[in-house]
């Protein structure tokens, strides 16, 4: 259904609205009008509905010979939504074993990612540590050896001291899986009392 909003205000304090729906009679048409007068706007309200009409017909004679461009022939499959999760849940539950045992024998992520150790070529182990430069404020990861001191930040270079990354020391992880922290980074899930 068609909804039509008027708002006048005339800034001296005049306001008027009015609300018209498609099915309305020809009385709002007459009060319209009126509200027209009273801001001084002179208008034949009953010539601009015919004028609106004689278009809306055009318009819609014009719409009802022109060809679509879309086609109409379009196949649509509509099932039922429940009708779709059961058939989802059918397909999972039916290969269940199958699916356990790939995800259980494919790694996403390279062993050093879950450990947190990388390890050389000549067996030398570096570790992760977790860094937030004091200086640009950048947060990053390296991969130091267990007795480093110092390291840098990725994007300033400033130096920063190592710590343990846990309030126990090395070799225990923080909650991140860091063995190490530098600059203003620390984990405050662990008790560092």
């Amino acid at each position: 259904m068609l909804k039509v909003k008027i708002s006048i205000d005339d800034g001296a304090g005049k306001k008027a609205e009015i609300e018209l729906n498609e099915a309305d009679n020809l009385n709002k048409l007459v009060i319209i009008q009126n509200v027209f007068q009273l801001f001084g706007i002179d208008s034949d309200i009953m010539g601009m509905t015919k004028n609106y009409q004689k278009i809306g017909e055009a318009y819609s004679a014009f719409f009802n010979q022109i060809e679509s461009i879309e086609p109409t022939n379009i196949n649509k499959i509509e099932l039922d939504k429940n009708e779709i999760k059961e058939k989802l849940v059918q397909g999972f539950t039916e290969n269940k074993e199958e699916l356990e045992t790939t995800y259980k024998t494919v790694d996403d992520q390279p062993d050093f990612i879950r450990t947190g150790v990388k390890e050389k070529e000549d067996g030398t182990k570096l570790y992760r540590l977790h860094y937030k430069c004091h200086a640009c404020w950048n947060k990053g990861s390296h991969w130091v050896y267990q007795d480093s001191k110092r390291t840098w930040c990725h994007r300033c270079q400033h130096e920063l001291n190592v710590y343990p990354a846990h309030p126990d020391g090395f070799p225990n992880r923080d909650t991140f899986g860091n063995f190490f922290v530098a600059g203003d980074f620390k984990d405050w899930n662990l008790n560092w009392s």
